[in-house]
């Protein structure tokens, strides 16, 4: 419910949008210093909007992103 997600077509990644008037190299600065890494999406377009994540990983490595996704929301959220 965080995040805005277009379903991938069969890739190991999505693009996640950022929190509502947040800058993606901004949260994905804050996810790196969470031990997160994300890519900014700006890398891969000119938009500002999005971040890649990769879901090829552990499961528990998966859980752990996923929380500190949600902490970050509520982070940006509360700005």
């Amino acid at each position: 419910d965080d995040y805005q997600l277009v379903r991938p077509g069969g890739a190991f990644y999505a693009f996640p949008e950022v929190p509502a008037g947040v800058n993606c190299n901004e949260f994905v600065t804050r996810a790196i210093e969470n031990e997160l890494l994300i890519i900014p999406g700006s890398i891969f377009s000119q938009h500002t909007t999005h971040f890649r994540i990769s879901y090829a990983a552990p499961q528990a490595t998966l859980e752990r992103g996923v929380e500190i996704l949600k902490r970050l929301a509520r982070e940006f959220g509360s700005r």
